[in-house]
C-alpha cells in the first residue's frame, strides 16, 4: 500500500528550489533556516533536539469563540492526520506505524500506556470558557495507537488533580470505548520524589505499572510564562494537591518542576510530548482568540507541537506565547526563571535556548509568521497539512476530495 506522508526535508528543499527559481516562494522562509541540519536519532529521547510543528487551517475551522463544548467542532480525524504526520517527521520515519516503533521501543498488544492530559479548568466554566485536554484530541491518539496494535483497555487518560466531567468522558467512549478516564485523586506507589515542603510527590501506581508516558498538554499564557509539557505533571501526583508548589520558593522559582521531570521513572517512561495547541489560552483559567493573526489565523493556533525532549517543547511553547503576550498581554508576570533552572540539570539542555527563537515569515501555506531557532540548539520543522485533501487515519493515506 502507498502511504503518502509530510515531505521530507530533501523533499522540501529540492520542490522549494524549484519554486523560488519560479517565484512561488518570494517571501517564504529560506527552507535551511527553517529546518536547519538534520539531527541524528538518541535512543534517550530527553537528548533530541527536534520540535515538529504540524499546522492545519481547517482542524477546528468551525469553531467560535464562546460555543459551548468547543471539543465538538474539532476534526478529530484531521487531528489524527497531524498527529501522524508529525510523529513520521519526528521519527524520519514513513509510516505511522514505524514512527510509532521508534517512539515506543519493544510496543506491543500488551503495552500499557498512560498519557498525562491537562484538565486544570475542569472546576470552572470548561464547557465554553476555559481550556482543557480535549476528548478529540485523545480520540485521535487512541486510533493513532490502536494502529500499532495497542489495546483501549491498555490506555489511561490521567490528570490527578481535577475531576474527568463526563460529558467530555462520553464523548471520547463514544469514539474511544474500554479507554480509562482517570481523573482526581489515585491509588499511590511506594515511588516519591521530595518536595521543599507540602509532602512528597506520589507518582501513581497506574504510571508506576505503564510501559510508557506521554504527555498531552496545551498552550496557555501563565504568570511564570506559560503552562506546557513540564508543569503538566504537577497534575499526576497521586493525591492531587499540588501543596509542593505554591509557598517559598514557589515552583516558579523554586526546583520543583526539574525535580519531577527528571525522576528516572518519569524520564524512562515519558517518550512523547504533545502540545495540542488547536486554540489557546492568555491566562491558566481562561479560553481566547490570540490576536497576533499572522502567527494565529483566526486567533487559533491550528497545531499540534510535537517533541521527545519536554525542555525543548516548553521552549518553543513559550515562544510563541511571548510572541503573541507582547503585544496583547494577557495575565501579567513572565518569569521563566523555572524553565532556566530546567536547563542546568541535564548536559545536553542549556539556558541559551530559552527564548532563543525570533520571528520570520513563514513557509508556504504556513501562517505568515512562524519560529526560527540556531539549529545547533533546536531543530525546528513546520509544516501544513490536509489544507486540500480529505485523510483517511485508518489507511493512514491522503486521497482528493
Amino acid at each position: 500500500m502507498n502511504r503518502n506522508r509530510l515531505l521530507t526535508r530533501r523533499d522540501f528543499l529540492e520542490t522549494s528550489t524549484r519554486a523560488v527559481a519560479t517565484g512561488l516562494l518570494v517571501n517564504a522562509l529560506p527552507p535551511s533556516r527553517l529546518f536547519g541540519p538534520v539531527s541524528s536519532w538518541e535512543a534517550d529521547g530527553y537528548r533530541h533536539k527536534v520540535v515538529v510543528r504540524v499546522h492545519d487551517p481547517a482542524v477546528a475551522a468551525a469553531y467560535t469563540f464562546g460555543t459551548p463544548y468547543y471539543w465538538r467542532k474539532f476534526d478529530s480525524a484531521r487531528i489524527q492526520h497531524m498527529l501522524e504526520n508529525g510523529i513520521m517527521e519526528l521519527s524520519g520515519t514513513a509510516t505511522p506505524q514505524d514512527a510509532w516503533a521508534r517512539i515506543l521501543p519493544g510496543v506491543s498488544t500488551a503495552s500499557k500506556i498512560v498519557v498525562k492530559i491537562n484538565l486544570n479548568n475542569t472546576r470552572r466554566d470548561w464547557k465554553a470558557a476555559a481550556l482543557n485536554t480535549s476528548p478529540a484530541m485523545m480520540a485521535a491518539l487512541t486510533k493513532s495507537l490502536n494502529s500499532i496494535g495497542v489495546r483501549n483497555s491498555n490506555i489511561t487518560f490521567l490528570d490527578c488533580s481535577r475531576p474527568f466531567p463526563d460529558e467530555m468522558k462520553n464523548d471520547l467512549l463514544a469514539c474511544s470505548p474500554g479507554v480509562l478516564c482517570a481523573g482526581e485523586e489515585q491509588a499511590g506507589s511506594s515511588m516519591t520524589l521530595d518536595m521543599p515542603y507540602g509532602g512528597p510527590y506520589v507518582i501513581p501506581k497506574l504510571v508506576m505499572d505503564a510501559d510508557f508516558l506521554l504527555d498531552c498538554h496545551l498552550m496557555k499564557k501563565h504568570d511564570a510564562g506559560h503552562t506546557g509539557a513540564i508543569k503538566n505533571f504537577f497534575g499526576m501526583t497521586a493525591d492531587g494537591k499540588v501543596s509542593f508548589a505554591h509557598r517559598d520558593p514557589g515552583w516558579m522559582d523554586g526546583n520543583q518542576c526539574n525535580t519531577i521531570i527528571i525522576h528516572p521513572e518519569i524520564k524512562k517512561r515519558l517518550k512523547l510530548c504533545i502540545n495540542e495547541a488547536i486554540l489557546a489560552a492568555k491566562t491558566p483559567d481562561t479560553l481566547d482568540p490570540y490576536e497576533f493573526s499572522d502567527l494565529f489565523p483566526g486567533g487559533k493556533p491550528s497545531s499540534l507541537f510535537l517533541s521527545r525532549n519536554p525542555f525543548l517543547q516548553d521552549v518553543v511553547e513559550w515562544d510563541f506565547v511571548r510572541a503573541e503576550c507582547s503585544r496583547f498581554p494577557g495575565r501579567p508576570g513572565n518569569n521563566i526563571t523555572w524553565l532556566k533552572k530546567c536547563a542546568g540539570f541535564l548536559p545536553s539542555w542549556t539556558v541559551a535556548a530559552v527564548e532563543s527563537g525570533s520571528l520570520v515569515k513563514g513557509a508556504a501555506q504556513l501562517p505568515s509568521k512562524d519560529m526560527s531557532y540556531d539549529p545547533a540548539l533546536l531543530e525546528y520543522i513546520s509544516r501544513t497539512v490536509g489544507s486540500a485533501r480529505a485523510y483517511r487515519p485508518t489507511e493512514g493515506r491522503e486521497t482528493e476530495s
